[in-house]
């Protein structure tokens, strides 16, 4: 799938993952929405920490951006993801 800088996905739902790269707790997509799951999503810090690994999170939308090194990673709404069951 080729992803677009500068485009949005709404309501993604994801999970928190440790980055065995690099020791932090992050964030993916989760499987069937047409995004890849190896793609981290920028949120909110405190909110990745004070859950556990694993846990199910919603974002209202996130968008495609691309680090200066070329790396694609995805940023939610605000920095906004929201538990969910």
């Amino acid at each position: 799938m080729k992803l677009i800088v500068g485009n949005y996905y709404e309501s993604i739902k994801c999970e928190s993952f440790k980055d065995n790269e690099t020791g932090r707790i992050r964030v993916r997509p989760l499987d069937g929405q047409n995004l890849p799951t190896n793609l981290v999503i920028e949120c909110s810090k405190s909110e990745r920490e004070s859950n556990p690994i694993g846990t199910k999170f919603i974002t209202e939308n996130v968008k495609v951006c691309q680090k200066p090194d070329g790396r694609i990673y995805l940023r939610a709404k605000d920095q906004f993801i929201k538990k969910i069951d």
